[in-house]
């Protein structure tokens, strides 16, 4: 009897209490010098961030790297820190949720409005490139992909870069853009318009 619980309990930590869907948020630990600052400036666990996108049976995440693509979660989660766990939110209220929202439109908006966009590594709400396109970073993307299926948009807050000032100094090359608007992973944890489901076990 004692062994046949330890095994349900292991099986309870393995197994999620909930099913992925389009839409979702997930947020990781991103395996990086310069990430783990983001995660100490931010108070928070997370310094990267993607769109869950369930396609053609495949679990998919969109994410603002190099530029803005799909990847397939199982690579995207080798981004990952050792050690950590990525995690997943959902939309209290949105589109997506209340089923007025396809599958089709969902890839519609990424294909036409943010697919191929190049990554923003100066972390600025409002950057463009020599085209006039816009440039996003990681969980900037996130928001203006995700604002399209909610209620409420996303109200970007003041960053601050005071932890690591020296390095994000000579990161920003002198003009560090303290106090500009912006987010970052750790700004869905804050977001009411948001549920924290929990870990995903990977």
């Amino acid at each position: 009897m004692k062994l046949f619980i330890i095994l349900f309990l292991n099986l309870i930590n393995v197994t999620n209490a909930f099913e992925l869907k389009t839409g979702d948020i997930i947020l990781i630990s991103f395996n990086c010098y310069e990430c783990k600052l983001i995660e100490e400036e931010t108070h928070s666990n997370y310094s990267h961030s993607g769109v869950i996108q369930i396609k053609n049976g495949e679990v998919n995440v969109l994410q603002a790297l190099t530029n803005v693509h799909a990847i397939k979660l199982s690579e995207f989660l080798k981004y990952k820190r050792k050690d950590t766990q990525s995690l997943i939110l959902r939309a209290k209220e949105s589109e997506l949720i209340e089923g007025e929202i396809s599958q089709n439109e969902f890839e519609k908006v990424y294909q036409e409005k943010f697919k191929g966009l190049k990554f923003d590594s100066f972390y600025s709400w409002e950057n463009f490139d020599e085209e006039g396109r816009e440039k996003l970073y990681c969980s900037e993307f996130v928001s203006k992909f995700i604002d399209h299926f909610m209620i409420q948009p996303t109200i970007p807050r003041p960053m601050t870069y005071n932890l690591h000032l020296e390095f994000w100094k000579k990161y920003f090359k002198g003009n560090v853009p303290e106090g500009e608007l912006g987010n970052s992973p750790a700004s869905f944890l804050t977001d009411n318009r948001f549920l924290i489901l929990g870990p995903l076990h990977d």
